[in-house]
């Protein structure tokens, strides 16, 4: 961490001029001082910052080598290299700029908080704490630092896409991807659905299968309904194609739609992409084991829905916390530790806390330290 406090010219004379002593055996010397640099402990526990409320979100910019968080709007930090990583909520995001591309590394410090199945070790969770981890954060040093390709960086994907199909390269036959399911949150309903089925005419896509179960919240439903099959011709269409799953019919762009197709023609032939989008105003997630009966709508924003085209971050594949352990909508770190490489150094960061003194959720304390390679 490096941290500097400088004295200035003027505070030097400032004091000369005001000694109390006319002879020169008891003048100061005004020369000016070289800035200091304080040593501070490894492990020191920085915050909390304020990432706002869930209604109205603030990321925070945090700059590693300077050791401060910056003040940038979300535009500005688009076209910003000094920062290295940010906070909103439970999202942390690594800087992407070309002249600063941040990855990270997740080390297997803690990983004792997860058993075999990888289920959550709930007694491991509730009883850490800052003291009690920093001996894990505090034994990583340069020689844990791996391979620079072993860091990972974020990147930008559709959430649906083409992630529906399988695509084999040996025939060249695209399949539906009957086992991965997706959740959308749209009109005041979530519905899961897969494709169950699709058929290609060259590269376009002639009809599309769905099932389709639906958990509407304004009709107090509490989990998804029973799975129905929706077919979508889309052979030979002349504009996109918009899908209400509630109705389960194609509607036009101007209706309340929630997935599209868009129509395209190669090789003079017409049909729809291998592409699934959502509607702006709607979220989605990947759901790859089926695994969701129903969804908590007090809960959703820590299900992990996005918009169509979002970030694949990082810090997603190995979350830092995990949530609802003991029946209460909070989180517990894991105090796993994390490689931070940035364009400059290599730094550990571990976090402590998501919550202020009062107990006000998306307030972050963290330790980090830059790592020197052995």
């Amino acid at each position: 961490m490096k941290i500097s406090y400088l004295v200035s010219l003027s505070t030097v004379l400032l004091l000369t001029a005001c000694g109390g002593s006319s002879s020169s055996s008891d003048s100061v010397d005004a020369s000016p001082t070289e800035p200091t640099t304080p040593v501070v402990e490894e492990g020191t526990v920085v915050g909390p910052f304020s990432t706002g409320t869930t209604a109205e979100p603030i990321r925070v910019y945090f700059d590693l080598d300077a050791g401060e968080a910056l003040l940038l709007t979300d535009e500005e930090a688009a076209q910003n290299s000094a920062w290295d990583i940010a906070f909103q909520r439970t999202k942390v995001y690594l800087n992407t700029h070309s002249e600063n591309s941040v990855g990270a590394f997740f080390t297997d410090v803690n990983s004792d908080f997860y058993d075999d199945a990888g289920a959550a070790v709930v007694d491991s969770f509730l009883n850490a704490d800052a003291d009690s981890e920093l001996d894990d954060y505090l034994a990583i040093s340069g020689t844990d630092i791996p391979a620079e390709d072993s860091f990972v960086g974020d990147s930008e994907e559709n959430v649906i896409g083409p992630k529906f199909y399988d695509y084999d390269t040996t025939t060249h036959l695209v399949t539906a991807n009957d086992d991965r399911y997706f959740i959308v949150d749209s009109d005041d309903a979530y519905t899961k659905f897969r494709v169950t089925d699709l058929t290609s005419d060259g590269r376009t896509m002639s009809s599309i299968t769905f099932g389709v179960a639906t958990q509407n919240t304004l009709a107090g439903d509490t989990e998804f309904g029973a799975e129905s099959a929706l077919t979508i011709n889309t052979a030979d269409c002349t504009d996109d194609i918009y899908i209400d799953f509630d109705l389960g019919a194609a509607l036009s762009a101007s209706d309340a739609w929630d997935i599209t197709l868009a129509c395209t023609t190669v090789d003079d032939i017409t049909g729809a992409e291998f592409d699934i989008h959502i509607a702006e105003d709607a979220t989605a997630l990947v759901d790859d084991s089926n695994a969701y009966a129903a969804i908590d709508s007090e809960a959703a924003q820590f299900y992990g829905f996005t918009s169509d085209v979002t970030q694949e971050l990082a810090f997603d594949a190995n979350p830092w916390y995990q949530y609802n352990l003991n029946g209460g909508h909070l989180l517990w770190s894991q105090y796993g530790v994390y490689l931070i490489k940035t364009s400059d150094a290599t730094f550990k960061m571990q976090i402590t806390s998501y919550y202020d003194d009062a107990g006000t959720s998306g307030n972050y304390s963290f330790r980090f330290d830059e790592l020197i390679s052995e």
